[in-house]
């Protein structure tokens, strides 16, 4: 696991998630769940963008 990455994003989410769930109004906070796949998007795009710049050298 990559921590590094990890625990970078995490604090980002989850003051995202926080600051949507408790802005949206109560018809729309099920857009708050769009969080979770932004930030495990962002966590395996990097991953894969650092495993293809690696064999890329």
């Amino acid at each position: 696991m990559h921590r590094k990455k990890y625990f970078t994003l995490v604090p980002l989410a989850l003051l995202l998630g926080i600051s949507t769930f408790y802005y949206l109004p109560a018809e729309e906070k099920n857009y708050t769940l769009v969080v979770p796949l932004l930030f495990w998007v962002a966590y395996y795009s990097w991953i894969y963008i650092e495993k293809k710049s690696k064999c890329n050298e």
